[in-house]
């Protein structure tokens, strides 16, 4: 891990802290549903920090061991999903619940949770798939983009 994101991760962390206990003790929605917002944002870029970081080592250690610059440097191609527009409505949602009725603001939390969850499911079914792919010896250019120089 570096240090930016042992940063992002602990200020996360903190905040996650920070705004429970703020939201138990003043019963203030508003002021907890940001500090919450922003945990989950320090979090989100502390852990893309560390993966980034654990992907470009493991490209440095592969090249280091004979393997060639740029061997596997394949990306998956992405496909079109809802995923992105359901987690945009949900934020609104949430946003609308913080300075409207509350079941708005519940609403908005489970309709982010159930976009979070979907999204990461479809990433996570379409690199499984370029991996195996990649693995059988894909060629280029169909399902994959070269990335890297």
């Amino acid at each position: 891990m570096t240090l930016l994101s042992r940063i992002f991760m602990g200020l996360g962390a903190f905040l996650i802290v920070v705004g429970i206990v703020y939201g138990l003790v003043t019963g203030e929605y508003e002021g907890t549903t940001e500090m919450l917002t922003v945990a989950g944002g320090g979090l989100l870029v502390g852990v893309y920090l560390t993966r980034a970081v654990q992907r470009a080592r493991a490209a440095v250690a592969a090249e280091a061991a004979g393997a060639g610059p740029g061997a596997g440097d394949t990306e998956p191609h992405v496909a079109p999903t809802i995923w992105p527009l359901v987690f945009a409505l949900s934020m609104i949602g949430i946003v609308l619940g913080s300075v409207g009725p509350r079941w708005v603001l519940a609403a908005g939390g489970v309709v982010l949770v159930a976009s979070l969850v979907g999204w990461s499911l479809d990433v996570r079914r379409q690199w499984r798939h370029h991996d195996h792919t990649a693995g059988a010896g894909a060629a280029p250019g169909g399902a994959h983009r070269r990335t890297g120089p």
